[in-house]
């Protein structure tokens, strides 16, 4: 965002990006400041009206005339004083301050206190030469009312023509006449520059809140911006903790079993009859570890923010086709079924190896979990503008406690049915590429007869 300096900001206006907010600003002092005609105007003019009406009840000749015009003139002033600030009163309670014609009466008030001053003035020179009512009111509405200097200087010109033209018509002495109209001069003038000054300090004064807001909102982004890298950090410090205790965990029981294995071997401590033996488990813990070594891969690149998506239009009978071929020896060692539901029609837009690996972990899960002779389905099928793809195992179940933890890091893998172990990290893996992809992901389960695992993508967009 563009910046202006205080130097390159209009001394006695507002800077167009200013306009709007300043005006509000100053309309909002103003009413503020306008209130007080009730409680402070309305008692005072009471109390004026009182003691002339008091204590001029017996005048006579100009006196009387004088007691009659200043009576009137301060009636008028108490009605004035008291509609205005009783009708700002319920414009600041309503929140009506943006209505076109409230913006008004600040400059309405101005004018008006003037053109009393005006008023008590003329009435004055009954009885006395001074002018001293016009010099208060122009003294009065410059420091009260904050209106922009280039438009008091036309109030205070048309004030004083009125001045001119009313002291003109009272027929006082022409020494009187003179010094009162240069009185009436000095009087707009010092108006007008104690206007153009408390014009000027509000000025400064918005300029410094609105620069001392600027910086608050610049900092409150500045620490948000901050907190989101400390909370990447610390995510990103997890993860490589985790990944170390993983790896520490899970891949050295592995390694150091074919080692020993070897070991034994090289040393002829055992036969190769026996070597032989242990080839299928030495196979299965192969194979284990290359499904860890892949899920952690995934996983690391997926936490480390090396994998992007890529997604296009997929076919997902053939996916799970192959995926069901690829864990064929796994299924039928356990003398388990598994079933490819899928329609041949349902396609997905979504990002290929990131579906494929879903589909894995979950198939994975359902022979690990199920017991031997048992069934496994998957399926797709089209829900409300989605597709919903899931594998169903009749398996052991998993606790009803557990079931709100198997996609968060507080997950734990556990054995399987024939002794198989995982990372813990695939069902995390699998929810964080679905959401990738714009999808769902869920489980239902009851201990002791099998799980539903199941996770959506969205329709293609139809040409």
């Amino acid at each position: 965002m563009k910046r202006l300096t205080a130097l390159s900001k209009p001394l006695l206006r507002f800077a167009p990006e200013e306009t709007e907010a300043g005006r509000k600003e100053i309309l909002g002092a103003n009413l503020g400041r306008l209130i007080y005609l009730l409680y402070v105007g309305v008692p005072l003019m009471a109390a004026e009206l009182t003691f002339i009406s008091y204590k001029f009840s017996g005048a006579t000749g100009q006196v009387l005339q004088w007691r009659t015009g200043a009576t009137t003139i301060h009636f008028i002033l108490l009605i004035f004083n008291l509609i205005t600030g009783a009708g700002i009163l319920f414009i600041r309670k309503k929140n009506l301050a943006e209505k076109p014609l409230v913006k008004i009466i600040p400059h309405f008030v101005f004018i008006y206190f003037i053109t009393a001053g005006i008023a008590f003035t003329t009435v004055d020179q009954l009885i006395t030469s001074a002018i001293t009512p016009f010099v208060i009111t122009c003294l009065i509405s410059a420091m009260v009312l904050i209106i922009s200097p280039f438009i008091t200087a036309i109030y205070y010109t048309l004030a004083y023509i009125a001045f001119y033209l009313a002291i003109s018509r009272m027929q006082l002495p022409q020494e009187t006449l003179i010094s009162n109209l240069i009185n009436g001069f000095t009087s707009i003038v010092i108006g007008w520059g104690l206007s153009a000054i408390l014009w000027r300090n509000f000025l400064q004064r918005f300029r410094t809140v609105a620069l001392i807001r600027q910086q608050q909102s610049e900092l409150q982004i500045q620490n948000k911006e901050l907190n989101h890298m400390v909370n990447e950090l610390r995510q990103l410090n997890t993860s490589r903790s985790k990944l170390f205790s993983v790896i520490s965990h899970d891949l050295r029981g592995p390694i150091n079993n074919l080692g020993s294995i070897l070991e034994l071997l090289k040393n002829k401590s055992i036969s190769l009859s026996d070597f032989e033996k242990a080839i299928p488990e030495l196979t299965d813990q192969a194979k284990e570890t290359s499904d860890f070594l892949e899920n952690l891969l995934n996983w690391s690149k997926n936490n480390l923010g090396g994998y992007k998506n890529y997604p296009e239009l997929l076919a997902i009978n053939d996916i799970t086709t192959t995926i069901i071929k690829l864990y064929e020896s796994h299924s039928q060692k356990k003398g388990l079924k598994v079933v490819n539901e899928t329609e041949s029609w349902h396609v997905a837009m979504a990002d290929p190896g990131m579906v494929s690996l879903i589909i894995r972990n979950f198939l994975a899960n359902a022979i690990k979990f199920s017991k031997t002779g048992g069934k496994i389905v998957i399926y797709s099928t089209l829900r409300n503008n989605e597709l919903e793809i899931g594998v169903i195992d009749s398996g052991i179940g998993i606790d009803s406690d557990r079931i709100p933890l198997l996609f968060t890091d507080e997950q734990r893998s556990t054995k399987g049915t024939a002794g198989e172990t995982g990372t813990g990290l695939g069902l995390q893996l699998c929810k964080e590429f679905v959401e990738r992809n714009g999808g769902r992901i869920g489980v239902e389960s009851k201990k002791g007869e099998g799980s539903r695992f199941w996770f959506t993508l969205p329709e293609p967009a139809k040409e």
